[in-house]
């Protein structure tokens, strides 16, 4: 398995009519905080959000995997429903059936962020978290766009 330097958390990949990508981590949480990077970097470049408006945001699950996809939902919620554009995001508390975070950036502004992809959803189709020999994480991710 290819792990490369966490100076590059995340790759995107193609995937039929979707996108993936594959996120790395030294922890879980670490992992967490580049899966969302990484989703958002889809939508806009990061370079393009300002560090205006905090959120706190919450989510439960059953497991590491459905905790994932959780947080990610939930950030796509934001932006469906706040157009929220988190560039920066902290982990607050981690557990594997719950966390809470705090994510960073600004609303919306077609006339500032050039949109690249709008992410409809999280897709389970080939989702999983993995642990190298070293004790690194990687997320494989779906979305549906």
């Amino acid at each position: 398995m290819f792990v490369p330097e966490l100076s590059h958390p995340y790759e995107v990949f193609e995937h039929t009519a979707d996108i993936g990508l594959h996120a790395y981590g030294r922890d879980l949480p670490e992992l967490f905080i580049h899966a969302a990077q990484g989703m958002e970097s889809l939508m806009v470049s990061p370079e393009q959000v300002q560090l205006a408006t905090t959120q706190e945001i919450g989510v439960e699950a059953h497991d590491h995997l459905s905790l994932l996809i959780a947080w990610l939902d939930e950030l796509i919620f934001l932006f469906d429903t706040q157009f929220f554009l988190p560039r920066t995001f902290e982990m607050l508390d981690f557990s594997e059936t719950h966390l809470r975070a705090r994510a960073t950036g600004e609303a919306y502004d077609a006339q500032r962020h050039e949109m690249s992809s709008a992410i409809k959803a999280v897709t389970w189709h080939e989702a999983a978290i993995t642990r190298d020999d070293n004790s690194r994480y990687q997320a494989r991710i779906i979305f549906d766009i």
